[in-house]
């Protein structure tokens, strides 16, 4: 009787642990959960000089906030959409846009059409403010970007469309809106959709090496589309996988089976 007990629970044992290994198998490497890193073992570069930060231009089809503020309040008004000098909050931005139309022109009041495609966010302030000194002198324009966002799929914590409000987006700071990787993200195998000159192209960027501050990909554009990859180990459910009710059952069947064994 007593060897029949050994033998089950030298059985138990092994189970226990063949499913240990199993569990630290299924758990992800350091490596793969840091980000920044030194890929290279040889590289001691610790500073790396950044190219130009990308400048969003004006395009077709864009919708843009433009608002007029001068010393006459009632001139100001003969300008703006909503009859307000101003102080419209972010919400109401996609209501008072102008849309540039397809030849990169936006239609102004009494001043007719202005050409703003092509151009950054401060040379179209520029352009309007040209174009509106014959008609109101030292006025105050304030253009901004109406509906432009990004989106964060995949291997995150919350999965949605962001919007986007300036020109010097990080794809860490994308990924931070949507509430960071998940557990099983791919930290190796991030891909960017991007549409540019109407080529929608696929990029793979390493969130784990340092050199991706240097790459083309490190500031995010409008429109782009990020999706974090899963890890392996996802796909073989060990996300999902019960591993603190399958340990306690073993051990809790270890322990009747030891103490039936000294009755």
């Amino acid at each position: 009787m007593n060897s029949y007990f050994i033998k089950q629970i030298r059985g138990l044992f092994f189970l226990f642990f063949l499913i240990s290994v199993f569990i630290l198998s299924s758990c992800v490497p350091l490596k793969k959960v840091m980000y920044v890193q030194d890929k290279d073992e040889k590289d001691t570069l610790n500073t790396f000089i950044l190219k130009h930060r990308p400048k969003n231009t004006v395009q077709p089809f864009d919708n843009l906030y433009i608002n007029i503020i001068s010393p006459d309040e009632t001139t100001s008004r003969m300008f703006n959409i909503t009859g307000n000098s101003g102080g419209q909050r972010a919400i109401d931005y996609q209501m008072i846009s102008y849309l540039v139309n397809d030849s990169g022109y936006v239609d102004f009041p009494f001043v007719g059409q202005i050409h703003v495609e092509g151009l950054t966010i401060l040379e179209a302030k520029d352009a309007i403010q040209n174009a509106l000194s014959q008609y109101i002198s030292n006025a105050a324009v304030t253009v901004k970007f109406v509906g432009k966002s990004i989106t964060v799929i995949g291997e995150v914590i919350r999965q949605g469309e962001y919007p986007i409000f300036s020109d010097n987006v990080t794809i860490f700071s994308a990924l931070a809106r949507a509430g960071g990787l998940g557990d099983f993200g791919n930290r190796e195998n991030v891909t960017i959709i991007r549409e540019e000159d109407g080529k929608t192209s696929f990029h793979h960027v390493d969130l784990t090496d340092k050199r991706i501050t240097i790459s083309d990909f490190y500031y995010i554009k409008p429109s782009d589309v990020i999706i974090v990859q899963p890890l392996k180990q996802k796909s073989y459910g060990f996300a999902t996988f019960p591993y603190a009710l399958v340990l306690t059952s073993l051990t809790t069947l270890i322990i009747v089976l030891t103490f039936a064994r000294t009755m």
